[in-house]
């Protein structure tokens, strides 16, 4: 990776640069710093995202990720962040324009002698064939495979064996299905138990153990976990797709006729795993935000009131149908889990939390929503299961019968002294119905909470969703406000930056005094220009636009050239007729310059270095003509180093002082130093003998002031 400049000069210094690289999808991430929002999945329970940190020094690299899934794989290469509020403001042409490059090579080393076997139907070796690596084919089914391995010819001296199993690529320590050891001087047969990834193809290494194996876990006493129980029966059912004609934007359900209902009722009975499958495209889906929406339907009489309550600190129970039940839900990519009573989902011996527990306690727990960014691509499993109050119960009830209580103290403490063996039977046979909505959008449902707009970004034939957010707004859905400035703050900056540009009634008023009109009015549109520009720049919160932004923007920086160029026209000892076509000419080329690129240093440097050269030369040829000085001493004594003084401190702020968070300072004080210098700038001498800073006598009955006059000619009285 090298960082250098383009076209410019000077040099640069090398640049912290991130690369994450993810496979099946783009990597989710926030390099700015912002945490996820509210529902979106928790990075962590993802693909693993490789994340390599360079420098741009222009030295090589290398990272290898062992035993690679099959598919794409996707890096995401950015600088990485910096507060934009602690960055200087740069003008171009002063500063190296700086561009990081990044250059790649892949390189794939495969495994070879990798040999093809049933995964049902076992595998015989030999001692001496061991290390081996194999692969099989599983069948479109969650069901157990058992695989039996035999070991022939062992020796005494022989040592013990480990068995790992991992899906689409090869087992490593980090990574398997299942890895165990056993001794094959005791038992030449292994028969190892695993749940696989239906219709995937499934990799067995048999590699010798060198050491001690007891870090392994033993093949024999290799089993589920005890405590864990496993559903008597597992279905599969597919998802229907409803794709909405837009980029990322799709729904799954359960097959209907209603094409409209993006909801799936989904009936649950206790000792049943349910898994919908659905899949997700590579390229075409994998750019919006999944979201998974899950809640229990419950009956009428529970959303009026009918819920559990609490009462000195303990559940109160139903008083409907007297039935607790939970539904756990989990989400998997590959495969499907077991979803556990304890809230979590079993694969294999791999336990982790669910995606969803959804209880019947209150209207809090019955509900659950999760998104994910840039989801990935393939095969996707969403298994509900349900569990009755069993757990729970039995419980101790009321005389009536009609409550029960989950805590068998709190009786008691209500005071209540009835029989102790009044208690109600925990139920282990319910019936349950969960509502489920899967739908894709892009960025957040379509848009960014109202504080930015929904893009799509494309490159090299990617595309991906992103929120481009409003000023101070942060996040992947713009709904950050914590680096937000507050409105005071925000109010005060405008103000400032707009309120600076009166000063130019000072550079209009002397102007105008001293005759020069047209200069007057250019120092006009320069104010009104500047005013409006900024204030329609300013945040959302504060700003207003009288006309499109980049309007006002052009017209800014136009007249803000402008001025410069016939202030220096009107420094030269120069003919009208010469000053005129001058003006005219720069008009037309500093129009041409905005347009090319108003932020080049270029564009302001031309047209300032061009009339510094036509006021020296109308100075030297006029002084060798006459040998005397055109202008009064005290302009050149006095005015004139004070002018030169303050657009050298203006320019000085303009192009090295400027950062993010001192912007609306530094650039208020450059609007007051630039209006205040024409006020010593511009000489006076269309008039004789009168104080430069006030009207002369008689200056009212100026040709100018004429066209004010509204007076009547006097009537003959003939």
């Amino acid at each position: 990776m090298k960082r250098k400049a383009i076209t410019s000069p000077g040099s640069c210094s090398p640049q912290d640069v991130i690369v994450n690289i993810k496979h099946g999808s783009y990597p989710a991430v926030n390099p700015d710093g912002y945490d996820f929002p509210k529902h979106f999945v928790d990075p962590a329970t993802r693909q693993r995202i490789h994340t390599l940190e360079l420098l741009s020094d222009g030295k090589n690299r290398t990272y290898s990720i062992r035993n690679p899934r099959p598919g794409n794989w996707y890096a995401l290469v950015y600088k990485k962040w910096e507060d934009p509020r602690t960055q200087k403001v740069e003008q171009q042409g002063l500063v190296a324009d700086c561009h990081t490059i990044l250059y790649t090579d892949l390189q794939v080393k495969r495994e070879k002698d990798i040999r093809l076997v049933d995964c049902y139907a076992g595998l015989t070796l030999n001692y001496d064939e061991v290390p081996s690596d194999f692969k099989c084919m599983t069948v479109d089914s969650t069901e157990a495979v058992n695989f039996r391995l035999t070991i022939r010819n062992t020796s005494i001296t022989n040592g013990e064996i480990l068995i790992s199993v991992q899906s689409l690529s090869l087992p490593t320590e980090e990574s398997y299905l299942l890895s165990c050891a056993f001794d094959p001087r005791l038992s030449n047969e292994q028969t190892i138990n695993f749940s696989p990834y239906p219709s995937a193809w499934h990799y067995l290494s048999v590699q010798r153990i060198v050491g001690n194996a007891s870090r392994y876990a033993d093949c024999e006493s290799y089993r589920y976990r005890a405590d864990i129980d496993e559903a008597d029966n597992r279905t599969t059912v597919d998802l229907m797709r409803d794709d909405k004609g837009r980029f990322f934007t799709f729904d799954y359900g359960l097959p209907t006729t209603d094409l409209q209902d993006v909801t799936s009722l989904v009936n649950l009975t206790s000792g049943e795993a349910k898994s919908l499958r659905l899949n997700v495209n590579q390229f075409l889906d994998i750019g919006g935000n999944f979201a998974i929406e899950a809640s229990l339907l419950m009956s009428l009489k529970y959303y009026m009131g009918y819920r559990r309550e609490l009462r000195n600190g303990s559940l109160f129970a139903f008083t409907e149908r007297n039935q607790f039940f939970k539904v756990v839900i989990c989400l998997d990519i590959g495969h499907a889990s077991v979803p556990l009573e304890s809230g979590h989902c079993k694969f294999n011996d791999r336990v982790r939390p669910a995606l969803f527990v959804l209880n019947s306690t209150d209207s809090e727990t019955i509900y659950g929503k999760v998104i994910i960014p840039y989801p990935e691509s393939g095969v996707w499993y969403i298994t509900l299961r349900l569990f009755c109050d069993s757990a729970v119960c039995p419980c101790r009830t009321s005389e009536n019968g009609s409550e029960y209580f989950v805590d068998p103290n709190a009786l008691d403490r209500d005071g209540y002294m009835g029989d102790k063996n009044d208690t109600r039977q925990g139920e282990t046979v319910c019936n349950a119905t969960a509502v489920l909505s899967l739908s894709s959008t892009s960025c957040v449902n379509g848009r960014c909470s109202n504080h930015g707009s929904c893009g799509l970004n494309t490159f090299g034939g990617l595309v991906m969703s992103f929120c481009s957010c409003s000023a101070g707004y942060g996040s992947w859905d713009c709904s950050d406000d914590s680096r937000m400035d507050s409105r005071v703050y925000m109010l005060v900056s405008v103000l400032l930056l707009t309120l600076s540009n009166l000063l130019f009634f000072f550079s209009i008023y002397v102007a105008i005094i001293r005759l020069y009109y047209s200069e007057a009015m250019m120092y006009t549109f320069t104010m009104v220009f500047s005013t409006f520009y900024h204030a329609c720049d300013a945040p959302a919160q504060v700003g207003y636009c009288v006309i499109r932004g980049n309007i006002l923007q052009f017209g800014d920086f136009y007249c803000g050239l402008m001025s410069f160029w016939v202030t220096l026209l009107a420094m030269g000892v120069i003919s009208e007729r010469l000053r005129s076509s001058l003006q005219l000419t720069g008009a037309i080329v500093v129009a041409l310059l905005t347009t090319w690129n108003m932020h080049s240093f270029v564009a302001f440097l031309l047209p300032v270095a061009v009339g510094l050269c036509v006021l020296l030369l109308s100075w030297w040829f006029d002084f060798r003509s006459t040998r005397r000085l055109r202008y009064p001493r005290p302009y050149y004594t006095t005015h004139l180093p004070i002018g030169v003084a303050l657009v050298s401190v203006g320019l000085v702020c303009y192009a090295f002082l400027q950062t993010e968070q001192n912007y609306k300072i530094v650039h208020s004080v450059w609007h007051m130093i630039i209006a205040g210098s024409v006020v010593f700038l511009l000489p006076d001498v269309r008039r004789t003998a009168v104080n430069p800073f006030v009207p002369g006598p008689g200056y009212f009955k100026s040709p100018f002031w004429r066209v004010f006059d509204r007076s009547q000619a006097r009537v003959s009285t003939d």
